[in-house]
Parts: C-alpha cells; structure tokens; sequence
C-alpha cells in the first residue's frame, strides 16, 4: 500500500489552495472517530473535504458521488466533533497553509466566542502514520481546545495531545533539500535518500531511481520530481487531479476494510447461531433406555405372579429389572410406564426441534454464503438487516439493476432480501427462475415478459454460468444448475426470506 507523502499532500495543495481560501465551513461531520468531514462552500461549490487519519491509512482527499467512501453518520456524534461543530461551523478559512516538508494541513479561522470577541484559530491536520490527528488551539495561546486523539505523557514523552495542553508542532526532521544541495552533497548523503532527503518516500524513491542509468542522472530526475506532477501519478499509477487520485486510490483500500470488517462481525454472528443449532443436532435421546423402560413394564406385568412380596428384582431369560420392595409390582410397572412416556414424549420434542434447527441451519448456512460471496457494504448491509431482524426498521426495497444479455434482462439476487424481492416484486409466472442444486446460491430470474420470449439455450447457459459463479460450485470443476418457471416457485408460510419450494425443475450441467 502506498502512503501519502509529503510531495503528494504539497501538490494536492497547490490544486486546492484557492478553494481553501476563504471557503465557509457549513457541515462537519464525523462517521467514525478516525473519520471527519467538513462541507466547505467557496465560489458557488460545494465540496466535502475528507479527513481519515486511520493509522494504517492516513489521508486526505474530496469525496463525490461517482467514487465515494461507504460512511454511516452515527447518531450521537463524538464529543470532538461536538466542539469543531461548536467552533468552527459557519466559520471562513481566513487562510490555509500547508507547513513545509512536512504532512501538516493548517486552516487559520477568525471566530467570533459568545461574548463578541474575535478569536483566531487555527485547525492543524497531521497526516503523520500512526502519529496522524487533528487538532484545534487556539492561535494567540497555543491552547488546545481538542483534538481528534488525545496523547498523554505516557503515550509521548515529547509531545502532549489534549485539551488544555500547549500545541506544539512536531519534531522537525533532519533531512536536506534536494533543490538546495549542490550534486557532491546529493552524493554524499545518496546511500540513503528517502531519510536524507524531503520530499521522497522509500517507494517513490524506488520507483524513480529505476528510472536512472547514473547518479547524475538520478539527482536530475529527483529534482524534476518536485515540480513535475506526471512523474508522481505514474508512481500512484491513476489519471486526474491529486484529489482525484487520492480520493479512487484509498476509498477502495477504506470501503475494501469496512467490507471484510463488516463480514467478520455478520459470520462470527451467523457461526454463533450455527454452533447452538449444531447442539441440538447433536443432542440425542437414549433410545436404548428409552426401550428398557418400556420392556421393564411389560415384563412385570407379565410375570406379576412371580414377583414375591419385597422382591428388589425380576430376572427373565438375562433380563434384569430393579423392582422397589415397598412398592406393589403393578405400581413398579406403572413406575416404568410413566418413564418411558415421559422419554417418548422428550424424543418427539427433539425430533421436532432437530427438525427445525436442520431446517434453521439450511437458512444460516444460505445467508453465511451469501455473506462470504458479497462484494459491497450495500449488499451487506440487508443481510444485517435480515439476521438482527430489525423490524422496527423501515427498510428500503432493494435497488435491483437488470444485467442485459442477448435481448433479456436477468436480475440476479445477491442476498435473502434481494432473493425474496425477484420472486414477489420483480418476476411474472412465465419468467424463468435458476439456482444451485441442493445448495445456498444467488437466485436469478430471465424476464419473458411474461412468456412471450422463449428463452434461447446460449442464455439459459450464461445465466447457469452466472448462478454457479455466484454459489459454492464457483471454484468447482462442475455444478448442476436447476431451473424452472416462476410460476412453478413457492414460499412456504412461516419461512425466512429467500426460502422457496419448486417443482417441474430441469437440469444444467456447467
């Protein structure tokens, strides 16, 4: 992964600094409390500034609608945000400023407190790795107000993070100008470029030393590198504007993260269910005692006459039955009789149960695939929807985009939600319906317009291929494909989404 250096973050600078300037703060926002969002207006645009100082990727960069980060504005928002919103919304960047050789992003506010009187601000943004954070003091004190992370004296020996405490910049790092050094200096210090000098990141260094048959060569084309752009957006290896290229280069890392993290925490819900599920699978009733019980009775009664009075046992051909000598045999037996229904009964109870729970475990194990094979925070979303069964919650109808091939337009479903939704909504009768053979995968439906088209075997075999690739048989050399009329498709009463009967199947072998 690449990080965002400081010849990156200098020329998305210099793209950005007139808009900066003088822009108005009119939202602030945080999703998460690594996460902020200012709304800046300036010249008539209107433009979300984003902030993540995550420490395995700190960044900067503007969001749109084309190519955006998956965010989900809590309802509470943290306490930091509280304050920037208390300070600085509404407010003007009266000047922004980018320290120099270093990752520092500094807005300069002019505020006005509840008394009237013009306090000028400043908000610094530290995209340092680990060491990110955002941070609003006060410009004539040095005062902190708050800031995104706090750091305490043990956290950090040299430099304190928290409201109250003095804002101090960084450590300046040691390093040489590349435009200021003569070329026996850059030769001196060469062994080590990326810490002897500004500017230059390992990779980036590495990317532009291939570049060089010689030393001299090598201190031109660094040099170069500071003020030609095109050289840094090779390396980054997108087209468009610094924001552009940060903004399509991280939300796939940032959007990728939520999904995986999004997948873990909905399968470790799923695996959970699965495991108490498994146990009542696993829970049998003794069938052995169970029957004994049963034999125990019908011997006393049968051989009653040869119970003596005070007996403790009856012994018939190897059969031993425990009898209670303060007891009549008859009462011994109804003893035993009461047992053994009380066991047949407990044994319909689990037969039931594990009826339901194989019944439970064929949904979880549908929904758990589905987990594994969604590839956006949409798609998992309803699935979280479905699992944690929020019903108090409106949730919206799917958005479903029809896949076109050979004159036909083929919805494929991704989740229960998405399933149950091309059955009920979606399909006519006469539609055909296709899904994995004894196995959870994505329903599809082919629109006929309600017959009128007959569909052709070259789709009939794309969409087999499409359903086999979005189901367990997708690493498989073969999977067997069912597929039938819309018509033919039943739901069940009293069972969870996507759950369907059918009949009148045929077959495909892709």
């Amino acid at each position: 992964m690449k990080n965002l250096d400081s010849l990156t973050l200098k020329f998305f600078f210099e793209e950005n600094e007139n808009f900066f300037n003088f822009g108005v703060i009119q939202k602030i926002q945080m999703p998460t409390r690594y996460e902020i969002i200012f709304y800046i207006r300036n010249n008539g645009e209107n433009r979300k500034f984003y902030i993540n100082i995550n420490p395995k990727y700190p960044h900067i960069s503007f969001m749109n609608d084309k190519s955006d980060y998956s965010v989900t504005i809590p309802k509470t928002p943290p306490m930091f945000c509280m304050q920037l919103r208390k300070y600085l919304e509404g407010a003007k960047i009266r000047h922004a400023n980018l320290v120099p050789y270093d990752r520092i992003l500094e807005f300069y506010f002019s505020v006005s407190d509840e008394f009237g009187i013009e306090n000028a601000l400043i908000l610094s943004i530290e995209i340092m790795g680990k060491y990110s954070n955002v941070i609003l003091y006060d410009k004539k004190t040095g005062i902190i107000l708050g800031s995104c992370h706090n750091v305490s004296e043990d956290k950090s020996s040299f430099r304190e993070v928290f409201g109250g405490a003095k804002y101090i910049y960084p450590k300046a790092q040691e390093k040489s100008d590349i435009l200021k050094v003569s070329y026996s200096t850059f030769l001196e210090k060469s062994n080590d470029v990326p810490n002897n000098f500004f500017y230059f990141s390992k990779p980036f260094y590495e990317f532009l030393s291939k570049k060089a048959n010689s030393k001299e060569e090598l201190f031109k084309i660094l040099q170069n590198a500071v003020f030609e752009k095109d050289l840094l957006k090779e390396f980054w290896g997108l087209e468009g504007d610094f924001s552009d290229i940060l903004l399509k280069y991280y939300s796939n890392i940032v959007n990728s993260e939520l999904i995986q993290a999004k997948k873990r925490n909905l399968e470790k819900n799923i695996k959970s269910k699965l495991k108490g599920i498994n146990l009542i699978l696993n829970t049998k009733v003794d069938e052995e005692k169970f029957e004994k019980y049963k034999k125990s009775g019908d011997l006393i009664l049968s051989y009653i006459y040869l119970i003596e009075k005070g007996a403790k046992f009856l012994e018939i051909d190897g059969f031993k039955v425990e009898l209670n000598p303060d007891l009549p045999p008859a009462l011994c037996a109804q003893k035993y009789y009461k047992l053994y229904s009380k066991l047949k009964s407990a044994k319909a109870v689990q037969e039931q149960r594990a009826k339901n729970a194989l019944y439970k475990k064929e949904y979880l194990e549908g929904v758990l695939f589905s987990i594994q094979n969604a590839d956006n925070l949409k798609d998992l979303i309803e699935i979280e929807e479905e699992i944690l069964e929020k019903k108090d919650k409106k949730i919206e109808k799917p958005i479903m985009k029809p896949i076109l091939y050979g004159g036909f337009e083929i919805y494929l479903g991704k989740n229960n939600k998405q399933n149950d939704f091309l059955i009920k909504k979606i399909s006519t009768p006469e539609d055909i319906w296709l899904h994995a053979q004894n196995s959870p995968s994505s329903h599809l439906i082919i629109k006929t317009q309600n017959g009128k088209l007959k569909v052709p075997n070259d789709v009939l075999l794309f969409c087999a291929k499409l359903v086999k690739e979005n189901s367990p048989y997708k690493n498989s050399s073969k999977g067997i494909i069912i597929y039938t009329k819309r018509k033919y498709i039943k739901r069940p009463p009293d069972t969870p989404l996507g759950y369907v009967t059918y009949r009148e199947e045929k077959e495909i072998i892709v």
